[in-house]
Protein backbone atom coordinates (compact mmCIF):
# COMPACT_ATOMS: atom_id res chain seq x y z
CA UNK A 1 0.00 0.00 0.00
CA UNK A 2 1.02 3.66 -0.38
CA UNK A 3 1.58 5.75 2.73
CA UNK A 4 0.25 9.31 3.22
CA UNK A 5 2.65 11.18 0.95
CA UNK A 6 2.03 14.87 1.76
CA UNK A 7 2.86 14.83 5.53
CA UNK A 8 5.91 12.64 4.93
CA UNK A 9 7.05 14.85 2.05
CA UNK A 10 6.77 17.95 4.23
CA UNK A 11 8.76 16.35 7.03
CA UNK A 12 11.50 14.94 4.80
CA UNK A 13 11.92 18.31 3.03
CA UNK A 14 12.23 20.01 6.44
CA UNK A 15 14.84 17.43 7.45
CA UNK A 16 16.70 18.02 4.18
CA UNK A 17 16.89 21.76 4.89
CA UNK A 18 18.10 21.08 8.41
CA UNK A 19 20.79 18.69 7.16
CA UNK A 20 21.89 21.24 4.53
CA UNK A 21 22.33 23.83 7.30
CA UNK A 22 24.98 21.56 8.87
CA UNK A 23 27.37 22.58 6.03
CA UNK A 24 27.82 26.38 6.16
CA UNK A 25 30.85 26.52 3.89
CA UNK A 26 31.23 26.03 0.18
CA UNK A 27 31.84 22.57 -1.28
CA UNK A 28 35.00 21.70 -3.23
CA UNK A 29 35.75 18.39 -4.99
CA UNK A 30 39.53 17.82 -5.16
CA UNK A 31 39.92 15.13 -7.81
CA UNK A 32 43.70 15.31 -7.47
CA UNK A 33 43.47 14.19 -3.85
CA UNK A 34 41.91 10.82 -3.07
CA UNK A 35 40.80 8.97 0.07
CA UNK A 36 40.82 5.18 0.19
CA UNK A 37 37.39 3.82 1.19
CA UNK A 38 37.39 0.05 1.19
CA UNK A 39 38.85 -1.09 -2.12
CA UNK A 40 38.04 2.12 -3.96
CA UNK A 41 39.81 5.45 -4.13
CA UNK A 42 37.35 8.33 -3.78
CA UNK A 43 37.95 12.00 -4.67
CA UNK A 44 38.32 14.28 -1.65
CA UNK A 45 35.13 16.27 -0.95
CA UNK A 46 35.54 19.25 1.37
CA UNK A 47 33.11 21.66 2.98
CA UNK A 48 35.17 24.76 3.65
CA UNK A 49 38.37 23.33 5.14
CA UNK A 50 36.69 20.17 6.52
CA UNK A 51 37.31 16.87 4.71
CA UNK A 52 34.02 14.91 4.55
CA UNK A 53 35.39 11.54 3.40
CA UNK A 54 35.05 9.05 6.31
CA UNK A 55 34.02 11.95 8.59
CA UNK A 56 30.82 10.64 10.21
CA UNK A 57 30.42 13.37 12.85
CA UNK A 58 27.74 15.41 11.09
CA UNK A 59 25.57 12.52 9.78
CA UNK A 60 25.66 10.68 13.13
CA UNK A 61 24.79 13.78 15.14
CA UNK A 62 22.00 14.66 12.70
CA UNK A 63 20.53 11.16 12.81
CA UNK A 64 20.70 11.10 16.62
CA UNK A 65 18.84 14.39 16.88
CA UNK A 66 16.21 13.78 14.17
CA UNK A 67 16.02 9.96 13.78
CA UNK A 68 16.49 10.52 10.06
CA UNK A 69 19.32 8.82 8.15
CA UNK A 70 21.73 11.05 6.22
CA UNK A 71 24.39 10.60 3.54
CA UNK A 72 26.83 12.75 1.55
CA UNK A 73 27.74 11.49 -1.95
CA UNK A 74 30.87 12.57 -3.85
CA UNK A 75 30.77 12.47 -7.62
CA UNK A 76 33.36 10.14 -9.15
CA UNK A 77 33.14 10.63 -12.90
CA UNK A 78 29.55 9.48 -13.68
CA UNK A 79 28.89 7.78 -10.33
CA UNK A 80 27.81 9.05 -6.93
CA UNK A 81 29.67 7.29 -4.10
CA UNK A 82 28.79 7.48 -0.42
CA UNK A 83 31.79 9.10 1.37
CA UNK A 84 30.04 9.66 4.74
CA UNK A 85 26.71 8.22 5.91
CA UNK A 86 24.67 7.08 8.87
CA UNK A 87 22.86 4.44 6.77
CA UNK A 88 23.54 0.88 7.92
CA UNK A 89 23.58 -2.25 5.81
CA UNK A 90 21.85 -5.43 6.86
CA UNK A 91 25.04 -6.68 8.52
CA UNK A 92 25.16 -3.53 10.66
CA UNK A 93 28.11 -1.93 8.89
CA UNK A 94 28.04 1.54 7.40
CA UNK A 95 27.03 1.78 3.76
CA UNK A 96 30.07 4.00 3.08
CA UNK A 97 31.85 3.41 -0.23
CA UNK A 98 28.69 2.15 -1.99
CA UNK A 99 27.31 3.71 -5.16
CA UNK A 100 23.97 5.24 -6.01
CA UNK A 101 22.30 2.93 -8.53
CA UNK A 102 22.17 4.54 -11.95
CA UNK A 103 18.65 3.14 -12.35
CA UNK A 104 17.53 5.05 -9.26
CA UNK A 105 15.00 7.79 -10.21
CA UNK A 106 17.15 10.37 -8.37
CA UNK A 107 20.22 9.70 -10.52
CA UNK A 108 19.20 11.59 -13.72
CA UNK A 109 17.67 14.43 -11.69
CA UNK A 110 20.89 14.97 -9.72
CA UNK A 111 22.93 15.14 -12.93
CA UNK A 112 20.54 17.83 -14.22
CA UNK A 113 20.90 19.81 -10.94
CA UNK A 114 17.42 18.87 -9.67
CA UNK A 115 16.19 17.35 -6.40
CA UNK A 116 14.24 14.15 -5.92
CA UNK A 117 11.64 13.38 -3.23
CA UNK A 118 9.97 9.99 -3.05
CA UNK A 119 9.96 6.46 -1.69
CA UNK A 120 13.00 4.23 -2.08
CA UNK A 121 14.09 0.83 -0.80
CA UNK A 122 17.60 0.98 0.60
CA UNK A 123 19.24 -2.27 1.67
CA UNK A 124 15.83 -3.93 2.08
CA UNK A 125 14.23 -1.10 4.10
CA UNK A 126 11.66 1.33 2.70
CA UNK A 127 12.37 5.06 3.21
CA UNK A 128 10.79 8.36 2.33
CA UNK A 129 13.88 10.02 0.77
CA UNK A 130 15.14 13.36 -0.40
CA UNK A 131 18.16 13.79 -2.71
CA UNK A 132 19.66 17.27 -3.34
CA UNK A 133 22.58 18.02 -5.71
CA UNK A 134 25.82 19.58 -4.35
CA UNK A 135 27.42 22.14 -6.68
CA UNK A 136 30.72 23.97 -6.51
CA UNK A 137 31.31 27.66 -7.14
CA UNK A 138 31.16 27.20 -10.92
CA UNK A 139 27.76 25.47 -10.75
CA UNK A 140 29.09 21.98 -11.57
CA UNK A 141 27.45 19.04 -9.77
CA UNK A 142 30.15 17.52 -7.55
CA UNK A 143 28.04 15.44 -5.16
CA UNK A 144 24.68 14.98 -3.46
CA UNK A 145 23.01 15.09 -0.03
CA UNK A 146 20.51 12.45 1.10
CA UNK A 147 18.09 12.21 4.02
CA UNK A 148 15.72 9.28 4.56
CA UNK A 149 12.86 8.54 6.97
CA UNK A 150 12.27 4.87 7.75
CA UNK A 151 8.61 4.09 6.92
CA UNK A 152 8.83 0.31 7.03
CA UNK A 153 7.07 0.20 10.44
CA UNK A 154 3.96 1.60 8.81
CA UNK A 155 3.29 -1.75 7.09
CA UNK A 156 1.82 -3.13 10.31
CA UNK A 157 -1.01 -0.61 10.23
CA UNK A 158 -1.47 -0.84 6.48
CA UNK A 159 -2.70 -4.45 6.16
CA UNK A 160 -6.06 -4.82 4.47
CA UNK A 161 -8.89 -4.52 6.90
CA UNK A 162 -11.11 -7.49 6.85
CA UNK A 163 -13.41 -6.49 9.66
CA UNK A 164 -16.70 -4.82 9.17
CA UNK A 165 -16.49 -2.74 12.33
CA UNK A 166 -13.77 -1.58 14.70
CA UNK A 167 -14.24 -0.43 18.24
CA UNK A 168 -12.02 2.29 19.68
CA UNK A 169 -11.06 1.78 23.27
CA UNK A 170 -9.33 4.52 25.26
CA UNK A 171 -6.57 3.41 27.52
CA UNK A 172 -6.49 6.33 29.96
CA UNK A 173 -3.44 5.03 31.77
CA UNK A 174 -1.13 5.43 28.80
CA UNK A 175 -3.21 7.80 26.69
CA UNK A 176 -3.18 5.74 23.50
CA UNK A 177 -5.89 4.45 21.17
CA UNK A 178 -6.08 0.73 20.74
CA UNK A 179 -7.84 -0.63 17.67
CA UNK A 180 -9.53 -3.96 18.19
CA UNK A 181 -10.93 -5.94 15.32
CA UNK A 182 -14.14 -7.91 15.46
CA UNK A 183 -14.91 -10.91 13.28
CA UNK A 184 -17.45 -10.42 10.54
CA UNK A 185 -21.04 -10.41 11.58
CA UNK A 186 -22.77 -13.69 11.21
CA UNK A 187 -25.95 -13.70 9.22
CA UNK A 188 -29.00 -13.15 11.40
CA UNK A 189 -27.05 -11.60 14.31
CA UNK A 190 -28.98 -9.90 16.98
CA UNK A 191 -30.03 -6.42 15.84
CA UNK A 192 -29.80 -5.09 19.41
CA UNK A 193 -26.15 -6.04 19.57
CA UNK A 194 -25.60 -4.23 16.34
CA UNK A 195 -27.20 -1.05 17.68
CA UNK A 196 -25.28 -1.29 20.94
CA UNK A 197 -21.97 -1.71 19.18
CA UNK A 198 -22.78 1.14 16.80
CA UNK A 199 -23.75 3.41 19.67
CA UNK A 200 -20.61 2.55 21.61
CA UNK A 201 -18.54 3.21 18.51
CA UNK A 202 -20.15 6.60 18.01
CA UNK A 203 -19.56 7.51 21.65
CA UNK A 204 -16.07 6.15 22.10
CA UNK A 205 -14.57 7.61 18.96
CA UNK A 206 -15.26 11.28 19.93
CA UNK A 207 -14.28 10.56 23.52
CA UNK A 208 -11.02 8.99 22.44
CA UNK A 209 -10.43 11.92 20.06
CA UNK A 210 -11.02 14.38 22.92
CA UNK A 211 -8.52 12.64 25.21
CA UNK A 212 -6.03 12.35 22.37
CA UNK A 213 -6.33 16.07 21.59
CA UNK A 214 -6.15 16.90 25.30
CA UNK A 215 -2.99 14.81 25.76
CA UNK A 216 -1.21 15.42 22.50
CA UNK A 217 -2.16 19.00 21.67
CA UNK A 218 -3.81 21.07 24.43
CA UNK A 219 -1.60 19.95 27.30
CA UNK A 220 1.68 20.51 25.38
CA UNK A 221 0.34 23.84 24.13
CA UNK A 222 -0.53 24.87 27.72
CA UNK A 223 2.98 23.89 28.87
CA UNK A 224 4.43 25.74 25.88
CA UNK A 225 2.36 28.82 26.72
CA UNK A 226 3.45 28.69 30.37
CA UNK A 227 7.12 28.36 29.41
CA UNK A 228 6.83 31.18 26.87
CA UNK A 229 5.20 33.37 29.55
CA UNK A 230 8.07 32.66 31.97
CA UNK A 231 10.63 33.42 29.28
CA UNK A 232 8.80 36.65 28.44
CA UNK A 233 8.91 37.54 32.17
CA UNK A 234 12.66 36.96 32.23
CA UNK A 235 12.84 33.43 33.68
CA UNK A 236 15.10 31.79 31.13
CA UNK A 237 15.30 28.60 33.18
CA UNK A 238 11.81 27.56 32.05
CA UNK A 239 11.86 24.24 30.16
CA UNK A 240 9.14 22.06 28.66
CA UNK A 241 9.48 18.23 28.88
CA UNK A 242 9.68 16.77 25.38
CA UNK A 243 8.99 13.06 24.73
CA UNK A 244 7.83 13.18 21.12
CA UNK A 245 9.37 13.76 17.70
CA UNK A 246 6.42 15.15 15.71
CA UNK A 247 5.84 18.81 14.79
CA UNK A 248 4.59 19.66 18.29
CA UNK A 249 7.66 18.00 19.78
CA UNK A 250 9.86 20.11 17.47
CA UNK A 251 7.94 23.22 18.57
CA UNK A 252 8.56 22.37 22.24
CA UNK A 253 12.24 21.76 21.48
CA UNK A 254 12.34 25.16 19.77
CA UNK A 255 10.81 26.83 22.89
CA UNK A 256 13.45 25.13 25.05
CA UNK A 257 16.10 26.23 22.57
CA UNK A 258 14.88 29.81 22.80
CA UNK A 259 15.35 29.76 26.58
CA UNK A 260 18.81 28.23 26.30
CA UNK A 261 19.81 30.60 23.52
CA UNK A 262 18.55 33.66 25.38
CA UNK A 263 20.33 32.53 28.55
CA UNK A 264 23.54 32.28 26.53
CA UNK A 265 22.89 35.74 25.06
CA UNK A 266 22.17 37.23 28.49
CA UNK A 267 25.33 35.66 29.91
CA UNK A 268 27.36 37.09 27.02
CA UNK A 269 25.69 40.50 27.41
CA UNK A 270 26.40 40.52 31.14
CA UNK A 271 30.04 39.59 30.61
CA UNK A 272 30.35 42.13 27.81
CA UNK A 273 28.66 44.83 29.91
CA UNK A 274 30.99 44.09 32.83
CA UNK A 275 33.99 44.32 30.52
CA UNK A 276 32.69 47.50 28.88
CA UNK A 277 31.89 49.00 32.29
CA UNK A 278 35.40 48.31 33.55
CA UNK A 279 37.01 49.45 30.28
CA UNK A 280 34.90 52.61 30.17
CA UNK A 281 35.95 53.39 33.74
CA UNK A 282 39.60 53.00 32.80
CA UNK A 283 39.05 55.10 29.69
CA UNK A 284 37.32 57.79 31.73
CA UNK A 285 40.17 57.83 34.28
CA UNK A 286 42.75 57.87 31.50
CA UNK A 287 41.02 60.67 29.60
CA UNK A 288 40.64 62.67 32.82
CA UNK A 289 44.35 62.35 33.52
CA UNK A 290 45.13 63.14 29.88
CA UNK A 291 42.85 66.18 30.10
CA UNK A 292 44.75 67.52 33.13
CA UNK A 293 48.11 66.89 31.47
CA UNK A 294 46.90 68.44 28.22
CA UNK A 295 45.72 71.53 30.05
CA UNK A 296 49.08 71.78 31.82
CA UNK A 297 50.86 71.36 28.49
CA UNK A 298 48.66 74.05 26.96
CA UNK A 299 49.55 76.45 29.80
CA UNK A 300 53.26 75.64 29.39
CA UNK A 301 52.99 76.24 25.65
CA UNK A 302 51.33 79.59 26.27
CA UNK A 303 54.23 80.61 28.55
CA UNK A 304 56.70 79.30 25.99
CA UNK A 305 54.95 81.24 23.24
CA UNK A 306 55.14 84.44 25.35
CA UNK A 307 58.84 83.86 26.05
CA UNK A 308 59.44 83.19 22.35
CA UNK A 309 57.74 86.48 21.50
CA UNK A 310 60.08 88.34 23.86
CA UNK A 311 63.09 86.43 22.51
CA UNK A 312 61.98 87.19 18.96
CA UNK A 313 61.74 90.90 19.78
CA UNK A 314 65.22 90.86 21.39
CA UNK A 315 66.78 88.96 18.52
CA UNK A 316 65.12 91.31 16.03
CA UNK A 317 66.62 94.31 17.88
CA UNK A 318 70.03 92.61 17.96
CA UNK A 319 69.75 91.98 14.25
CA UNK A 320 68.91 95.63 13.64
CA UNK A 321 71.83 96.77 15.83
CA UNK A 322 74.15 94.35 14.08
CA UNK A 323 73.04 95.77 10.74
CA UNK A 324 73.73 99.33 11.96
CA UNK A 325 77.14 98.26 13.35
CA UNK A 326 77.85 96.62 10.01
CA UNK A 327 77.14 99.88 8.24
CA UNK A 328 79.32 101.86 10.72
CA UNK A 329 82.20 99.41 10.41
CA UNK A 330 81.90 99.56 6.63
CA UNK A 331 82.11 103.38 6.78
CA UNK A 332 85.11 103.18 9.16
CA UNK A 333 86.81 100.78 6.78
CA UNK A 334 86.34 103.26 3.93
CA UNK A 335 87.73 106.11 6.08
CA UNK A 336 90.66 103.94 7.21
CA UNK A 337 91.42 103.11 3.61
CA UNK A 338 91.33 106.83 2.68
CA UNK A 339 93.59 107.64 5.66
CA UNK A 340 96.02 104.98 4.58
CA UNK A 341 96.11 106.47 1.08
CA UNK A 342 96.80 109.94 2.52
CA UNK A 343 99.59 108.60 4.75
CA UNK A 344 101.14 106.85 1.77
CA UNK A 345 101.04 110.12 -0.17
CA UNK A 346 102.60 111.93 2.81
CA UNK A 347 105.36 109.34 3.01
CA UNK A 348 105.97 109.81 -0.70
CA UNK A 349 106.10 113.60 -0.23
CA UNK A 350 108.52 113.23 2.69
CA UNK A 351 110.73 111.12 0.45
CA UNK A 352 110.70 113.86 -2.17
CA UNK A 353 111.58 116.48 0.49
CA UNK A 354 114.40 114.30 1.70
CA UNK A 355 115.72 113.96 -1.84
CA UNK A 356 115.52 117.70 -2.44
CA UNK A 357 117.29 118.38 0.88
CA UNK A 358 120.11 116.13 -0.23
CA UNK A 359 120.43 118.12 -3.44
CA UNK A 360 120.43 121.41 -1.48
CA UNK A 361 123.13 120.01 0.77
CA UNK A 362 125.17 119.11 -2.30
CA UNK A 363 124.65 122.62 -3.71
CA UNK A 364 125.79 124.15 -0.36
CA UNK A 365 128.92 121.99 -0.48
CA UNK A 366 129.53 123.20 -4.02
CA UNK A 367 129.14 126.83 -2.85
CA UNK A 368 131.56 126.17 0.00
CA UNK A 369 134.06 124.68 -2.45
CA UNK A 370 133.64 127.67 -4.79
CA UNK A 371 134.20 130.07 -1.82
CA UNK A 372 137.34 128.15 -0.83
CA UNK A 373 138.74 128.29 -4.38
CA UNK A 374 137.77 131.99 -4.62
CA UNK A 375 139.64 132.64 -1.39
CA UNK A 376 142.69 130.87 -2.79
CA UNK A 377 142.40 132.84 -6.01
CA UNK A 378 142.12 136.05 -4.00
CA UNK A 379 145.29 135.13 -2.09
CA UNK A 380 147.09 134.42 -5.38
CA UNK A 381 145.81 137.73 -6.78
CA UNK A 382 147.14 139.60 -3.71
CA UNK A 383 150.54 138.00 -4.10
CA UNK A 384 150.64 138.91 -7.75
CA UNK A 385 149.50 142.49 -6.93
CA UNK A 386 152.28 142.83 -4.37
CA UNK A 387 154.79 141.82 -6.98
CA UNK A 388 153.39 144.41 -9.36
CA UNK A 389 154.28 147.10 -6.95
CA UNK A 390 152.75 150.45 -7.35
CA UNK A 391 150.72 149.36 -10.29
CA UNK A 392 148.99 146.50 -8.44
CA UNK A 393 147.77 148.30 -5.33
CA UNK A 394 144.25 148.72 -6.65
CA UNK A 395 144.01 145.08 -7.58
CA UNK A 396 145.12 144.24 -4.04
CA UNK A 397 142.18 146.13 -2.67
CA UNK A 398 139.85 144.24 -5.06
CA UNK A 399 141.45 140.94 -4.21
CA UNK A 400 140.99 141.73 -0.55
CA UNK A 401 137.31 142.46 -1.07
CA UNK A 402 136.93 139.31 -3.11
CA UNK A 403 138.60 137.36 -0.38
CA UNK A 404 136.28 138.88 2.19
CA UNK A 405 133.26 137.97 0.08
CA UNK A 406 134.60 134.48 -0.40
CA UNK A 407 135.07 134.08 3.33
CA UNK A 408 131.56 135.35 4.07
CA UNK A 409 130.22 133.07 1.33
CA UNK A 410 132.06 130.16 2.88
CA UNK A 411 130.61 131.01 6.31
CA UNK A 412 127.07 131.28 4.85
CA UNK A 413 127.47 128.04 2.91
CA UNK A 414 128.63 126.36 6.08
CA UNK A 415 125.63 127.65 7.98
CA UNK A 416 123.31 126.56 5.13
CA UNK A 417 124.89 123.17 5.07
CA UNK A 418 124.46 122.82 8.80
CA UNK A 419 120.80 123.84 8.51
CA UNK A 420 120.27 121.51 5.57
CA UNK A 421 121.92 118.72 7.53
CA UNK A 422 119.57 119.36 10.47
CA UNK A 423 116.60 119.53 8.07
CA UNK A 424 117.61 116.31 6.35
CA UNK A 425 117.92 114.58 9.70
CA UNK A 426 114.51 115.93 10.69
CA UNK A 427 113.06 114.86 7.36
CA UNK A 428 114.59 111.41 7.84
CA UNK A 429 112.98 111.12 11.27
CA UNK A 430 109.67 112.39 9.86
CA UNK A 431 109.88 109.95 6.98
CA UNK A 432 110.43 107.08 9.45
CA UNK A 433 107.47 108.24 11.51
CA UNK A 434 105.37 108.62 8.36
CA UNK A 435 106.31 105.12 7.26
CA UNK A 436 105.40 103.79 10.70
CA UNK A 437 102.14 105.72 10.60
CA UNK A 438 101.38 104.36 7.13
CA UNK A 439 102.10 100.81 8.25
CA UNK A 440 99.90 101.29 11.31
CA UNK A 441 97.17 102.83 9.16
CA UNK A 442 97.31 99.88 6.78
CA UNK A 443 97.05 97.47 9.68
CA UNK A 444 94.13 99.45 11.10
CA UNK A 445 92.41 99.46 7.70
CA UNK A 446 92.95 95.69 7.33
CA UNK A 447 91.59 95.09 10.86
CA UNK A 448 88.60 97.30 10.12
CA UNK A 449 87.96 95.39 6.89
CA UNK A 450 88.07 92.11 8.80
CA UNK A 451 85.78 93.61 11.43
CA UNK A 452 83.42 94.75 8.69
CA UNK A 453 83.38 91.21 7.23
CA UNK A 454 82.70 89.73 10.67
CA UNK A 455 79.97 92.27 11.31
CA UNK A 456 78.47 91.40 7.95
CA UNK A 457 78.43 87.73 8.93
CA UNK A 458 77.01 88.61 12.33
CA UNK A 459 74.31 90.74 10.72
CA UNK A 460 73.39 87.94 8.26
CA UNK A 461 73.36 85.34 11.03
CA UNK A 462 71.26 87.62 13.23
CA UNK A 463 68.77 88.11 10.42
CA UNK A 464 68.58 84.36 9.82
CA UNK A 465 68.31 83.74 13.56
CA UNK A 466 65.51 86.29 13.80
CA UNK A 467 63.68 84.58 10.92
CA UNK A 468 64.19 81.13 12.48
CA UNK A 469 62.94 82.29 15.87
CA UNK A 470 59.89 83.83 14.21
CA UNK A 471 59.21 80.47 12.51
CA UNK A 472 59.67 78.69 15.87
CA UNK A 473 57.26 81.16 17.44
CA UNK A 474 54.75 80.49 14.68
CA UNK A 475 55.17 76.73 15.16
CA UNK A 476 54.68 77.10 18.91
CA UNK A 477 51.52 79.12 18.29
CA UNK A 478 50.25 76.33 16.03
CA UNK A 479 51.19 73.78 18.69
CA UNK A 480 49.32 75.86 21.23
CA UNK A 481 46.23 75.92 18.99
CA UNK A 482 46.52 72.17 18.38
CA UNK A 483 46.94 71.52 22.09
CA UNK A 484 43.88 73.63 22.84
CA UNK A 485 41.94 71.64 20.22
CA UNK A 486 43.25 68.37 21.70
CA UNK A 487 42.19 69.52 25.13
CA UNK A 488 38.66 70.11 23.80
CA UNK A 489 38.66 66.67 22.14
CA UNK A 490 39.87 65.06 25.36
CA UNK A 491 37.06 66.74 27.25
CA UNK A 492 34.58 65.41 24.68
CA UNK A 493 36.15 61.93 24.98
CA UNK A 494 35.88 62.13 28.74
CA UNK A 495 32.20 63.06 28.44
CA UNK A 496 31.66 60.21 25.95
CA UNK A 497 33.38 57.74 28.31
CA UNK A 498 31.19 58.89 31.18
CA UNK A 499 28.09 58.52 28.99
CA UNK A 500 29.25 55.03 27.90
CA UNK A 501 29.74 54.08 31.52
CA UNK A 502 26.25 55.26 32.41
CA UNK A 503 24.72 53.41 29.45
CA UNK A 504 26.62 50.25 30.42
CA UNK A 505 25.27 50.63 33.94
CA UNK A 506 21.75 50.82 32.52
CA UNK A 507 22.36 47.74 30.38
CA UNK A 508 23.61 45.81 33.41
CA UNK A 509 20.51 46.79 35.36
CA UNK A 510 18.32 45.77 32.41
CA UNK A 511 20.02 42.35 32.13
CA UNK A 512 19.60 41.77 35.87
CA UNK A 513 15.92 40.86 35.33
CA UNK A 514 16.83 37.57 33.62
CA UNK A 515 17.15 34.27 35.44
CA UNK A 516 18.97 31.29 33.95
CA UNK A 517 18.62 27.57 34.43
CA UNK A 518 21.15 27.49 37.27
CA UNK A 519 18.96 29.98 39.22
CA UNK A 520 21.61 32.73 39.00
CA UNK A 521 20.16 36.19 38.86
CA UNK A 522 22.23 38.55 36.72
CA UNK A 523 22.29 41.60 38.96
CA UNK A 524 25.19 44.00 39.19
CA UNK A 525 26.68 44.75 42.61
CA UNK A 526 25.42 48.31 42.67
CA UNK A 527 21.72 47.36 42.31
CA UNK A 528 20.68 47.09 45.96
CA UNK A 529 17.24 46.10 47.09
CA UNK A 530 14.77 48.94 47.14
CA UNK A 531 16.60 51.02 44.53
CA UNK A 532 14.51 52.24 41.59
CA UNK A 533 15.26 50.39 38.35
CA UNK A 534 15.35 51.71 34.82
CA UNK A 535 12.26 51.13 32.68
CA UNK A 536 12.16 47.56 31.37
CA UNK A 537 13.57 47.09 27.89
CA UNK A 538 11.64 44.81 25.48
CA UNK A 539 13.36 41.47 25.08
CA UNK A 540 13.63 41.66 21.28
CA UNK A 541 15.15 45.15 21.52
CA UNK A 542 17.70 43.94 24.07
CA UNK A 543 18.73 41.01 21.87
CA UNK A 544 19.14 43.21 18.79
CA UNK A 545 21.18 45.73 20.78
CA UNK A 546 23.38 43.11 22.45
CA UNK A 547 24.30 40.81 19.57
CA UNK A 548 25.94 41.80 16.26
CA UNK A 549 23.94 39.24 14.28
CA UNK A 550 20.93 36.95 14.58
CA UNK A 551 21.42 33.85 16.68
CA UNK A 552 20.06 30.55 15.43
CA UNK A 553 18.33 28.73 18.32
Amino acid sequence: MQFPFVPLKTRIESSARRFSAQFPGSFVLDEGDSVQIGERKTPALRNGSTLLNLNFTVPDRFSTETHVTATVFARDEEDFIRVTTSVRKKDGGRAVGTLLDRSHPAYPLLLSKQSYTGYATIFGTQFMTRYDPIMDGSGRVIGARYVGLDVSHMHSIGTPMRVAMATAVLNAAIGTVLWASLPPMAPGADIARLYILGTLSCLMVPLASYFLIQRNIRRPMAECKEAAGKIAAGDLSAQVPVDRRDDIGQLLQAINGIGVGLADVVQNVRQASDSIHAASGQIADGTSDLSHRTQGQAAALEETASAMEQLTSTVRQNAEHAAEADQLVASAAILAKDGGDIVEKMVSTMGNIKSNSRRIEDIAGMIDSIAFQTNILALNAAVEAARAGEHGRGFVVVASEVRGLAQRAAVAAKEIKELITVSVDTVDAGSILANNAGEATRKIALAIQKSALLMNHISTASAEQSKGIEEIGSAIEQMDETTQSNAALVEQSEAASTSLREQTERMRRAVSIFKTADQIVFQHPGARAGQPRDPEIPLATLIRASTPGQRQV
